[in-house]
């Protein structure tokens, strides 16, 4: 081993060991509402049913860049337009963005899926990632440790902001997610906050989707192989980002043959998309072997190195942020399409294994449709874990006492209720309104007429301790919300 290798290696092996203690300096610097989206409106896009609109905010917060200076982020905070519960968190990462404002701030870059999750009635944050959006520099491409503070000092600010507006209240519940590179990003932030941050956050359930978790090993079996692979640019963004945190190599022309340089060279410095790179790559590389087979693109000793040396700076590299070497605790589901064709779908079979191995409480890595590639994906896997986050969401009533403002449809107390339930309208009901209470399986168990009287009692004393949902179809639509019985010792 040569000296400057050697001295490659002890510099990446000190940034590695050290990136846990780099210090952050989270804090909202301010916020800018940009849209709203209501009910009906998700509803009428998305068909599926949804409890509240969206009121939608670009941030911009501190984190560190990716040599640990703090820098100005920025992302979408997604708030749900009912002020009359108590929300939790949940960090919404993005997949792979064509530009450096293709992001959830600027109303793209994914953020429909973020809007998707606030209209379910979580707080949702979107963070654009450092690089992308308002922060300076190269975004470091699937790089865990940006990743993962990008979107935990996105939850601090999400915090202070909901300190500053009172429509906004927050209880301690944080759920992660994302889909493709936001797969990845998730599991970095789900994996810091349990490692690094759990005096300030405690996962409730995490869900990520279709994302690269084995980057050293089920990636690269997938990418660099003879079977050709589609989206060369992804290879080239990867090195050019571990190059800038790592600093495994003196110039591009180590990694690639010179032929694919310039174009690379050009997206590094912004002047051509990554979509433009790919199709760059792409014809170059038919032109020069025939296929489109990504492996073709890197120097001979390059491609030895990441598939043979695994002490050589690269591979570290590449190690570094590989994400199932550790047992989550929280509830997770590693959610995948087996025919995807831009992530290999055994990066969550694999991690899930290990995961398991080293003791992950109750960690599932489930297919959720066998025949869809890696767009046709996004739909089932977001369906999947909708249904899984909402099944351990808590959501209650903003306040425990029947006062509020008049513009408040119902005021409803105590949430959780042992004996009896009040129900308060803002005004005197001079019509009948139909209002019924239903188990978690549907089965309505309580039905009754009000009339004539802003104040509604209602017995629940005969009911078991479980959750319900209150519904009350009134003169200005159906109002409804969760309902939680609990029985005195």
């Amino acid at each position: 081993m040569n000296l400057k290798k050697s001295i490659k290696i002890i510099i990446l092996t000190l940034l590695i060991c050290t990136c846990l203690y780099q210090t952050q300096a989270q804090d909202l610097i301010s916020s800018e509402q940009i849209g709203s989206i209501s009910e009906e409106e998700l509803e009428a896009t998305y068909l599926v049913g949804f409890s509240n609109g969206v009121d939608l905010y670009r941030v911009l917060y501190t984190t560190p860049d990716v040599l640990g200076v703090l820098d100005t982020a920025s992302g979408l905070l997604v708030v749900p337009d009912n002020p009359g519960f108590v929300y939790p968190l949940l960090a919404f990462q993005h997949g792979t963005v064509n530009s450096r404002w293709d992001v959830p701030s600027q109303l793209a870059g994914g953020y429909q899926l973020a809007t998707v999750f606030g209209g379910q009635g979580y707080a949702t944050i979107a963070p654009d990632f450092v690089g992308l959006g308002e922060a300076r520099g190269l975004h470091p491409y699937v790089h865990a440790d940006t990743e993962a503070s990008a979107a935990i000092d996105f939850l601090y600010a999400a915090r202070q902001f909901a300190d500053q507006n009172d429509f906004l209240q927050l209880n301690d519940q944080v759920f992660v997610t994302g889909y493709s590179q936001g797969g990845h990003a998730a599991l970095a932030a789900h994996r810091a906050m349990e490692l690094e941050y759990s005096d300030d956050f405690t996962v409730t359930a995490s869900a990520p989707m279709s994302g690269p978790y084995s980057v050293s090993q089920k990636m690269i079996d997938f990418t660099l192989s003879d079977t050709p692979y589609s989206f060369v640019a992804y290879i080239a963004w990867v090195a050019l980002s571990y190059d800038l945190a790592y600093d495994v190599v003196d110039s591009l022309d180590e990694f690639f043959k010179p032929n694919y340089v310039p174009f690379i060279e050009q997206f590094r410095d912004e002047e051509i998309t990554l979509g433009q790179l790919n199709a760059a790559l792409t014809n170059e590389l038919i032109n020069d072997v025939g296929a489109v087979t990504p492996k073709d693109m890197l120097q001979t000793n390059m491609l030895d190195v990441i598939l043979n040396d695994p002490t050589h700076p690269v591979s570290m590299a590449l190690a570094d942020n590989d994400l199932h070497n550790w047992e989550p605790q929280a509830p997770t589901r590693l959610v995948y399409c087996t025919a995807d064709d831009q992530v290999y779908f055994q990066n969550a079979t694999f991690a899930d294994s290990i995961m398991n191995a080293n003791g992950a409480v109750d960690l599932s890595s489930d297919d959720v449709n066998p025949a869809a590639d890696h767009g046709g994906c996004v739909q089932p896997a977001m369906l999947y874990t909708i249904i899984f986050f909402n099944s351990l969401k808590e959501e209650i009533v903003a306040t425990q006492e029947l006062t509020g403002s008049l513009d408040d449809p119902f005021l409803v107390a105590p949430n959780p209720v042992q004996d009896e339930l009040l129900i308060q309208s803002a005004k005197e009901i001079g019509f009948a309104n139909q209002v019924a209470l239903y188990d978690v399986n549907g089965k309505q168990v309580k039905q009754i007429k009000w009339s004539n009287t802003n104040l509604l009692r209602i017995n629940v004393e005969d009911l078991n301790t479980g959750l319900y949902f209150l519904m009350i179809d009134s003169e200005n639509g159906r109002y409804s919300m969760k309902v939680l019985v609990e029985k005195g010792n």
